[in-house]
């Protein structure tokens, strides 16, 4: 039996719970339109105008340390673009990722969560990312991704839904889905969200700093000589090291394509403009991965670049934090003022969390332990990889890039006539792609600067001193290489673009004798 409430007549309670319900109802709905009131006009025309534009490139496989020139800052030389960034933005020369492989190390720099064991790299595994932050915000999206699916056709109409085959897209048209990406980088009223994932400057190893290539196609001229079967000849990873060398300078060829477009449409001051990559890479001989962090190589496989140009910032700094990949969703939030409404690991890289860590972790790809090191062994030791790089393939002019590796430096920049050569031997040279270098046409964008081929007639397992002139002048030496357990003896060396010219060049190589004659192998 239900007692009335005092004071209340008989049927009362009914009309009373109904006014309530109504009521109720009424806030509801009044609380709905004042939300729906603030969205609309945190989407109005005049607040969109007011939010930047914001571009996000994420570069693959590129340790920020191989930027640097013997002062430790940014070769503005060999790398324009890089300086650029360097000069308008701020530059962390300690960031690094939490990660080594790509399918985890890309999708925590879109949603600043930890990478996990088993994590994927679909929707399904990362829910909530930086295309919802932006794109809850009235933001347009414009996304690229090449090892990923993230952006939810909510925001990127059409996207697939299945992750891409990253293989795939390393064969193919990489840097043209990159230019077509900067092409698609416009003014408009509504505030736009960029984020571009390029496979560069990952292998395979075929762009040169001018923007051509070396080849048309992504096969190796000696298959196998960049992989496991070549990691254990000296020679030939440091001429594999000069190639992603010269594949980093195309990188900063379209970066700065990227700048002089957004200066160009008047748009790159006021926008935010962030730069990083997923990881690093590894350069050690005798390895069976490059990538794969551990505690001998986690100071090359660990640092990336990381450059973040605010709005209207014109004056560059240097912030020494230990940012993290894990950061920089959190960084590009704080600056704009925006919330993330989940939990992230990330913290802003201008905060105090950041700038007080003083411990690199990076979790094994199984997730059995973590590579772990202290700040100060940290720099110690990228100190000697700079130092290493520096001595084999110097700084600033593209020149220097080709004298440090091989042996009899001294026969580099002289005529062949002026030397002394030996009566022509039983080991012949037999080129790869030989023709190319007799009907040059740099407006073709192919520009045959490796030089590559097999080496027949010598005792088995022998390896030789080697020069090769380009137009009767020694331009580079080398070692030739044997790839392990195969019987054939390889030469791979890579000339300045510049002593190619127009049509026909005679290219010769030479093995260089213990007394530094000349004993011809072949011809071009």
């Amino acid at each position: 039996m239900h007692r009335r409430e005092p004071g209340t007549r008989r049927g009362g309670s009914g009309r009373a719970a109904l006014h309530g319900r109504a009521g109720a109802s009424l806030a509801r709905a009044l609380t709905a339109l004042l939300l729906a009131g603030v969205a609309l006009a945190a989407a109005s025309p005049a607040a969109q105008a007011a939010r930047p534009s914001v571009v996000l490139i994420v570069l693959d496989e590129l340790p920020g340390d191989a930027l640097l020139d013997s002062r430790g800052r940014i070769d503005q030389v060999r790398y324009p673009a890089f300086a650029e960034l360097r000069r308008t933005g701020t530059w962390f020369p300690n960031a690094h990722t939490v990660f080594d492989d790509t399918r985890q190390a890309v999708p925590l720099i879109l949603d600043g969560r930890r990478p996990r064991r088993g994590g994927g790299r679909s929707r399904s595994d990362h829910p909530r990312t930086l295309f919802d932050v932006f794109g809850r915000r009235g933001y347009r999206v414009v996304a690229s991704e090449e090892a990923t699916t993230l952006c939810p056709p909510r925001w990127c109409p059409g996207a697939p839904a299945r992750n891409p085959d990253t293989l795939l897209s390393l064969r193919t048209n990489r840097a043209r889905r990159l230019r077509r990406f900067i092409s698609r980088i416009r003014p408009s009223r509504r505030p736009t969200l960029y984020v571009k994932h390029t496979l560069l400057p990952h292998v395979p190893y075929m762009y040169l700093p001018s923007g051509r290539r070396t080849r048309n196609g992504v096969r190796d001229p000696i298959p196998g000589m960049n992989g496991v079967l070549g990691f254990g000849d000296p020679f030939l990873t440091r001429h594999n090291e000069q190639r992603f060398l010269l594949q980093t300078g195309f990188v900063d060829h379209e970066l700065g394509q990227l700048i002089r477009r957004l200066r160009r449409l008047r748009m790159f001051d006021r926008s935010l403009v962030v730069v990083t990559a997923d990881h690093g890479v590894s350069f050690e001989v005798g390895v069976r991965d490059r990538r794969l962090v551990t505690q001998g190589n986690v100071d090359e496989v660990a640092p990336v670049p990381l450059f973040v140009k605010a709005p209207r910032q014109r004056r560059g700094r240097v912030n020494r934090a230990y940012a993290r990949t894990l950061d920089v969703l959190p960084t590009m939030a704080g600056i704009l003022n925006l919330s993330i409404p989940y939990r992230v690991a990330g913290h802003s890289a201008f905060g105090r969390a950041a700038r007080r860590r003083r411990t690199v972790r990076i979790p094994t790809r199984d997730f059995r332990r973590t590579v772990t090191i202290s700040a100060r062994a940290y720099e110690r030791r990228r100190r000697a990889v700079v130092r290493r790089r520096l001595q084999r393939y110097g700084s600033g002019s593209l020149s220097s890039l080709y004298r440090g590796i091989g042996p009899a430096r001294g026969l580099i920049g002289r005529d062949v006539a002026q030397l002394g050569t030996a009566r022509r031997g039983i080991v012949r040279a037999r080129f790869v792609f030989g023709g190319r270098l007799r009907a040059v046409r740099r407006q073709t964008g192919l520009m045959p600067a490796q030089v590559a081929g097999t080496l027949s007639g010598g005792r088995r397992g022998a390896r030789r001193d080697l020069a090769l002139s380009v137009n009767g002048r020694i331009e580079v030496t080398g070692r030739s290489w044997r790839l392990r357990g195969l019987r054939a003896e390889r030469f791979a060396l890579n000339v300045p673009e510049a002593v190619l010219r127009e049509g026909r060049n005679n290219v010769r190589l030479f093995e260089v004798g213990p007394r530094g004659e000349l004993r011809l192998l072949g011809r071009a």
